[in-house]
């Protein structure tokens, strides 16, 4: 998959907050390929769900309501997965029941006009329900918006707005996040904190040494992963998953996060035995992602 042929916007993108600027140098870096890049919609945060509570979805039964034209896509659509509204410049979307079988989400989104894919893929507990996404594998063009942002306080599983525009026709991808088995890899997409992501309750791994940090992980018998920590000429970053023989012990821990319930990846910072740094989009299409995963 080439990265440059996707779009993909989070919560916080969106909410202008949560993409630190290395995030972003680093975005502008590998997606540097001539096309028209899809604009982000400005950041919109209200105290109000958008649950459509007075539809009902309770028994499963499938709700279609202010069809336009004979034939045309539903304004507001329901069933016992997922209810969504259109609005004139996004889709108010409330997952329900994030167990459900994938074809219940595709089915409301085709329902109001969208060629959406949906796949349920295992993420950590507070992240259970989560719309992830979207991802367009063809590249997005415009016109229009693309992105999610959550919206809080929430009823139900996840409250969200999705800006695509209404009439798109291109597929797209979205994930739900459903409870990860013990011991199964999260299909986890958010951004690395350098500066605030640990494991470890009670416990900060940033600044020490590889064999300090694996021995407290063994210590509380937790398996260990290792992702290069590459900083870039402009200031932004990326990471690499690499084997344990790719890692000195004496290399410094910028960070720790879990990448299932039984492993914590080390955010290492290379040591000079570790050579040049290697093309961040040739490490990043080298990678599976979620969306390119079986169900």
């Amino acid at each position: 998959m080439n990265l440059a042929n996707l779009a993909r916007l989070r919560d916080e993108d969106l909410a202008g907050q949560a993409s630190t600027a290395q995030a972003r140098a680093l975005m502008e870096s590998i997606v540097s390929e001539e096309r028209a890049p899809a604009r982000v919609a400005p950041a919109r945060r209200t105290r109000r769900a958008l649950a459509l509570g007075a539809v009902a979805v309770g028994l499963g039964a499938a709700v279609a309501i202010g069809v336009g034209l004979p034939g045309g896509p539903a304004t507001r659509y329901a069933n016992a997965a997922v209810s969504i509204e259109r609005a004139p410049d996004y889709f108010s979307v409330t997952v329900t029941d994030p167990a459900a079988d994938p074809g219940r989400f595709e089915e409301a989104f085709r329902a109001v006009g969208l060629n959406v894919t949906v796949k349920t893929i295992p993420v950590p507990p507070d992240e259970v329900g989560r719309l992830i996404g979207p991802v367009v594998p063809a590249g997005f063009r415009g016109p229009g918006s693309i992105g999610v942002q959550g919206v809080a306080p929430c009823a139900a599983a996840f409250c969200g707005k999705v800006w695509l525009p209404a009439h798109y026709s291109g597929r797209v991808v979205f994930g739900i996040g459903r409870a990860a088995a013990p011991g199964e890899p999260y299909a986890d997409d958010r951004p690395f904190d350098p500066l605030g992501d640990e494991a470890l309750d009670g416990y900060r791994s940033h600044g020490r040494t590889v064999a300090e940090v694996r021995d407290e992980l063994h210590r509380r018998r937790l398996k260990v992963g290792y992702r290069l920590y590459w900083t870039i000429p402009d200031g932004g970053f990326f990471d690499q998953g690499v084997t344990a023989d790719r890692i000195g012990d004496g290399w410094v821990v910028q960070g720790s996060r879990h990448s299932s319930s039984d492993t914590v990846d080390l955010y290492v910072v290379p040591g000079p035995e570790a050579g040049p740094a290697p093309d961040p989009k040739a490490v990043y299409e080298a990678e599976p992602q979620w969306y390119d995963l079986e169900d």
